[in-house]
C-alpha cells in the first residue's frame, strides 16, 4: 500500500481512538503538566471520540479530513484536546488537493507542514511536552520515507522514534522528573500513534474495550495556580485572522492555544476572567459552545480523601471559597443572550449580564442544563467517588431538577449511589441546605441521615427577597405585564419570596427601601421569636451597599453573623434584577 484514501484516514484515527481510551485512567493519573488536574485522559478521549462519532467519512481522503477537522475543533477539550485538534486542523490546512486518495510521501509532508502550523498556535510552546513528541514523530516519518518497505514499516519505524522523544519528556520538564512521570499528554499522542499502526497490522477495531489501569497517587504539586479557569470556546466564523484573535485573549491568562478551522476556530486559554473571554470572541463571529472547567476544584476533587461529594447547580447561592474548602461541585444553568448559551457564574457574572441587557436584540432567558453535561459529570465523578449527593433548585422554577433527576436514575439502576433531593426552593436558602449537607459530611454523618435531615429541613427554610423594581421580573415574565405596569408607575417595590411548593410567591411591598426593610425585620425578628433561627445567608446582585447595611442590622437581630455571603446568580438576577439583596434562614 503507498496510497491512503479517505477509510483508511477514518480507520487510522479510529484505532487511535480506541488504544488512548484503553489508557484513559492511566493519562488522567499521570497528569501533573501544566496543572495536575487530572483530566488529560478525558479530555483527549473526548476530542477523539468526537471525531470519531460526528465525522462523515467516505472513501475520498480530502472529504473525510475536513469532516475530521472539523469535528477535532468542535470536541477539542484540555489543554492536550486542543493540541490534537490544532495538529489535526494543519493537516486539513496542508493538503493541497481535493483528492480521493492521497500517496503516502504526500501525507509524511502534510504531517510536517502541521507540525509548523501547530507551533504556530500556541502562545508558548513547552518542550517536553506532546508538542515535541509530534515534531519527533513527524521528523522520523520524513526520515524513513526513503527506505520505506510499507506503510507498515514507516509507522513503525516513527513510532519507535516517538516512544524515545515521550520518555525524554521525564528529563526535560523538571515537574515530569521531580514526579517520575512522562508528560501525559505526550503519552496520548504516541498511544494515538500506536493506535494507527494497529490498523495497518490489520488488527480488529475495538472501542468499547475499556482498561481500569490503579496507580498510587504520589504526584506532588506546590504552589498557586496563577489563573483558576481552564476557558475553551468554539466560534463560527470566516476570515478571521489568528494574530488577531491571540491579541485579544493575551492579556486575559497564559497557556493561550487559537485552532484556527476553515469554518470555525477554537480558543483555550486560563484565565481568572472567563466572561471577559467570551465577550471578545464575540466580536469575532457566533460563539457556538464554551466549556469552563475549574482547575482549583479538580485539583481538590482528586486529593478528597472522602469518597462522597455534593453536587448542586449555579442557582444555588454559596460563597466561592466555600465551595472549594467543602469541594461542592457545581452545575451551570445556561444563560441565553441573542442565541448563545452563556454559562452561569463563569462565562456570565452578573456585570456582564447587565451590560448584554442594554445591546442584546432580546432581553435574556434562562435553561437547564444539557442532559449530556449532567450525564458526562456523573460519570466522571463516580470514577473517583462513592457516592453522589445533589441538591437543586426547586422543580417549580426550572427544569433542571428533572434532568439531574433522570440521569441519576439511569445511573442508579446500573448500581451507582446517587441521592437527588428538590430543596423547594433556590438562591441563598438552597446555598444553606448545601452547605449544612457538606458539614454533615465532612463530620462523617451517613448520606441516610443526611438526607432525612434535609428533607425536614424544607419545610424550615426560608427566603425574603427585596426587588428595587417590578421592570426584570416583568421583562423576563415571571410576573403579569399588567401587574408590572402598575407597580412601576406607581413607584411599588415588591418583596418576593418562595411558597412551600417551590413556586415563586409575592411576599409583600412598600413604597421605599426603608419600607421593604422594615417588613423583613419585623417578619424575621417574629420567626426568630418563635422558632428560633439556625443560621442565615445574604446575596445580593450588583448592591454591596444594602448587603452590609443588611449584615448589620441582621447579625445585631440574630445575634450572628450570616453563614456566608454571595452574589446572587445571573440566573437569579435575570428575574431579580440590578439592586436586589435577599435574606434566607433555615428556622430551628
Amino acid at each position: 500500500m503507498t496510497m491512503l484514501n479517505g477509510t483508511d484516514l477514518f480507520n487510522m484515527f479510529a484505532h487511535g481512538t480506541s488504544y488512548v481510551m484503553k489508557q484513559r485512567n492511566l493519562l488522567n493519573d499521570i497528569n501533573v503538566f501544566p496543572v495536575p488536574d487530572g483530566d488529560t485522559g478525558n479530555n483527549l478521549v473526548h476530542t477523539m471520540q468526537t471525531i470519531y462519532r460526528e465525522s462523515n467519512h467516505s472513501e475520498n481522503f480530502s472529504e473525510t479530513l475536513d469532516s475530521i477537522s472539523d469535528s477535532a475543533l468542535i470536541g477539542a477539550r484540555g489543554n492536550s484536546g486542543v493540541i490534537f485538534a490544532q495538529f489535526v486542523n494543519g493537516l486539513n490546512l496542508s493538503n493541497k488537493h481535493q483528492s480521493n486518495q492521497i500517496p503516502v510521501n504526500e501525507f509524511v509532508d502534510m504531517v510536517c507542514d502541521s507540525v509548523t502550523h501547530t507551533y504556530a498556535s500556541l502562545s508558548n510552546p513547552v518542550e517536553g511536552t506532546m508538542i515535541t513528541v509530534i515534531r519527533h514523530w513527524a521528523e522520523s516519518l520524513k526520515e524513513h520515507l526513503g527506505s520505506m518497505e510499507s506503510i507498515k514499516h514507516l509507522f513503525s519505524g516513527a513510532l519507535t522514534r516517538a516512544k524515545e522523544s515521550l520518555e525524554k519528556t521525564k528529563e526535560t520538564l523538571e515537574v515530569l522528573k521531580k514526579n517520575n512521570v512522562v508528560d501525559s499528554g505526550a503519552k496520548g499522542f504516541v498511544l494515538f500513534v500506536e493506535g494507527m499502526l494497529s490498523y495497518f497490522n490489520g488488527d480488529t477495531l475495538d472501542l468499547d474495550e475499556n482498561e481500569v489501569v490503579e496507580l498510587e497517587d504520589t504526584h506532588e504539586f506546590e504552589g498557586d495556580i496563577t489563573f483558576r479557569y481552564c476557558t475553551e470556546g468554539l466560534v463560527r466564523a470566516k476570515h478571521i485572522e489568528e494574530d488577531d484573535v491571540r491579541a485579544a485573549l493575551s492579556d486575559l491568562g497564559d497557556s493561550l492555544i487559537v485552532a484556527m478551522g476553515k469554518h470555525l476556530f477554537r480558543v483555550h486559554i486560563h484565565t481568572n476572567t472567563p466572561e471577559q473571554v467570551f465577550k471578545r470572541l464575540g466580536r469575532f463571529g457566533n460563539i457556538e459552545s464554551q466549556k469552563i472547567d475549574d482547575m482549583k476544584m479538580d485539583i481538590a476533587l482528586k486529593n478528597r480523601k472522602n469518597k462522597r461529594v455534593i453536587v448542586t447547580d449555579s442557582i444555588g447561592d454559596i460563597d466561592k471559597d466555600i465551595l472549594l474548602d467543602e469541594n461542592i461541585v457545581v452545575i451551570p444553568i445556561f444563560v441565553n443572550v441573542d442565541q448563545v448559551q452563556y454559562l452561569d457564574k463563569l462565562s456570565m457574572t452578573n456585570e456582564t449580564l447587565f451590560e448584554y441587557v442594554d445591546e442584546a436584540l432580546a432581553y435574556p432567558t434562562t435553561s437547564a442544563p444539557s442532559i449530556k453535561y449532567v450525564n458526562d459529570l456523573f460519570n466522571r465523578l463516580l470514577l473517583r467517588f462513592d457516592e453522589i449527593l445533589v441538591l437543586t433548585v426547586s422543580s417549580n422554577l426550572s427544569a433542571t431538577y428533572n434532568i439531574i433527576k433522570a440521569e441519576a436514575d439511569k445511573l442508579t439502576k446500573k448500581g451507582k449511589n446517587i441521592e437527588v433531593i428538590d430543596t423547594l426552593t433556590n438562591s441563598g436558602a438552597q446555598g444553606l441546605l448545601v452547605t449544612k449537607a457538606a458539614e454533615m459530611m465532612k463530620e462523617g454523618r451517613s448520606t441516610e441521615d443526611i438526607v432525612n435531615i434535609i428533607k425536614d429541613d424544607l419545610d424550615k427554610t426560608e427566603i425574603l427577597v427585596c426587588l428595587e423594581t417590578f421592570k426584570y421580573a416583568t421583562m423576563s415574565g415571571r410576573l403579569p405585564k399588567v401587574v408590572g405596569k402598575i407597580g412601576m408607575t406607581l413607584g411599588i417595590r415588591p418583596i418576593m419570596t418562595i411558597n412551600k411548593k417551590g413556586e415563586g410567591a409575592a411576599f409583600g411591598m412598600a413604597l421605599s427601601q426603608k419600607g421593604i426593610t422594615k417588613k423583613i425585620k419585623k417578619y424575621v425578628e417574629k420567626e426568630l421569636t418563635q422558632y428560633g433561627i439556625e443560621r442565615y445567608s445574604l446575596v445580593h446582585c450588583l448592591n454591596q451597599d444594602l448587603l452590609e447595611e443588611y449584615e448589620a442590622l441582621f447579625t445585631d437581630i440574630i445575634g450572628k453573623k450570616p453563614e456566608f455571603k454571595a452574589e446572587v446568580s445571573s440566573a437569579v438576577a435575570v428575574h431579580s434584577g440590578i439592586g436586589s439583596v435577599a435574606i434566607s434562614y433555615i428556622k430551628k
